[in-house]
């Protein structure tokens, strides 16, 4: 029987480079890191960081059973870079009145670290609106909302309140690992059908919310079957050659 494999995304929103170099840095040692509780022949963990659009646009909000969100605010509160569909996607969540619409992401977990400036008013208000978004659409928050200022001094210094936050996650993280390797094979089927649901309705509202949705969708699945097929064509084009050239040699 195949071990069991959990990816853990770390997806960010980033305007000046802190939440993107965070976030990096945090999916290149969570599998050491995890691997310290969890021996690597009874589980198979993996992480990378990419941010939050592209989440939605590349992977098409293939929802995991756990991601970490690093993400700042921007200007009076806005989305930074990377994070500007998916805060229309909460902003859509939030302003939705259908009760129906709190079962969305239900069997997703996730951590949500917040960068911003208390010199600013708004300086929360991005990291905010994702966060009681997830959580009004029945996804459930693991650990503390961490609030990184910019003007923080002392023991708040945000570089010192990042890594604070990326150590403490971490039991966070072990227990959520733990409980997936105590499931039962039904169970385990159970929440992937879930997620699976999430994803639909999820691809759903940002084919209502965005009017390139699909053409992006499109331009990714054409680059996605290029990359495919590159190999299987060099291969066949050296046979080729190699063919020709045997022949010339007889």
């Amino acid at each position: 029987m195949p071990k069991p494999s959990l990816h853990i995304p770390i997806l960010y929103g980033s305007q000046t480079g802190n939440s993107q170099s965070c976030a990096e840095s945090l999916a290149e040692s969570l599998p050491t890191t995890l691997h310290k509780s969890f021996s690597s022949s009874a589980i198979k963990i993996t992480s990378t960081a990419k941010d939050l659009d592209d989440f939605l646009e590349s992977d098409r909000a293939d929802w995991p059973r756990l991601v970490v969100i690093i993400c700042s605010s921007y200007g009076v509160g806005q989305a930074p870079l990377g994070c500007w569909k998916f805060r229309d996607l909460c902003d859509a969540i939030l302003e939705n009145d259908d009760s129906s619409a709190d079962t969305r992401l239900v069997g997703l977990k996730y951590a949500m670290l917040g960068l911003g400036d208390s010199k600013y008013s708004t300086f929360f208000l991005n990291p905010t609106a994702l966060d009681t978004a997830l959580s009004k659409a029945g996804a459930e928050r693991i650990g503390s909302l961490g609030k990184a200022d910019a003007s923080g001094v002392g023991d708040k210094v945000q570089s010192k309140v990042m890594e604070e936050w990326c150590e403490n996650i971490i039991p966070e993280i072990v227990r959520v690992v733990k409980a997936f390797l105590e499931e039962s094979e039904d169970e385990k089927k159970l929440i992937e059908e879930t997620l699976m649901k999430a994803k639909e309705q999820t691809c759903s509202l940002c084919a209502k919310l965005f009017e390139d949705w699909d053409e992006n969708y499109k331009k990714a699945d054409e680059t996605k079957t290029m990359n495919n097929l590159f190999l299987p064509i060099l291969a066949l084009i050296v046979a080729i050659l190699i063919a020709l050239f045997m022949n010339k040699l007889t």
